[in-house]
């Protein structure tokens, strides 16, 4: 991105597509020859698209989780032999019905642990100048849960390299935030098929 100017965009609401967006960011701006970095708070899956596409398919791109992995994936994992060193495209993930389980969303000390981690991570990134564009991803999400202040995310924007694009994802985004950030979606859920029973799907929500 070299001097242009890079801003601050929040995509928020209850709606579905947010890490879409952003990861469709990236790909735009991979494309161009731009260096990115995603950091996901709260999420730990390895078998997810985005997390695949990046690593095999999207160069110029780092890709950091800071969550639970599935703990169904992990002992299908093992079962299989699966060795993370190899090709992520070389696993092929079954479907796994996810019901009630949320074990990968417990909200505890494990959980803060790892959201601590990854601020210090996005600290460290944004401010270094390292990259063109940089996506925290569902760290909107950690705010309204009260893992993370809204003072050390306004911390992380404002130490931000100027050529740096930031991109925060989640909903409930709050009002200092949106403040600070020079564009703003709001993702707005009108109609989902959840409210049909039918669960997230391979390839539409990971």
């Amino acid at each position: 991105m070299g001097k242009k100017l890079g801003l601050v965009q929040v995509y928020t609401g209850d709606g579905k597509g947010k890490t879409s967006a952003a990861i469709g960011l990236v790909t735009r701006a991979v494309g161009q020859g731009y260096k990115a970095h995603i950091i996901q708070f709260m999420k730990g899956g390895a078998y997810t698209g985005e997390m695949i596409s990046a690593k095999n398919f999207l160069p110029c791109t780092k890709f950091v989780q800071y969550g639970r992995p599935c703990i169904k994936e992990v002992k299908q994992m093992k079962l299989t032999g699966f060795d993370k060193k190899v090709p992520y495209f070389d696993y092929v993930r079954d479907d796994i019905d996810c019901g009630a389980c949320r074990w990968c969303f417990l909200n505890d000390k494990k959980q803060q642990q790892y959201i601590d981690e990854a601020y210090a991570k996005s600290k460290q990134i944004i401010s270094s100048g390292d990259f063109d564009i940089v996506v925290l991803d569902e760290i909107n999400i950690a705010v309204d849960l009260g893992f993370l202040s809204v003072e050390k995310v306004l911390g992380l924007i404002a130490s931000k390299a100027p050529h740096t694009e930031l991109v925060l994802t989640g909903r409930n985004a709050r009002s200092e935030i949106i403040q600070k950030a020079d564009l703003v979606t709001e993702m707005r859920m009108i109609k989902h098929y959840f409210q049909q029973g039918i669960g997230a799907r391979r390839g539409i929500e990971y």
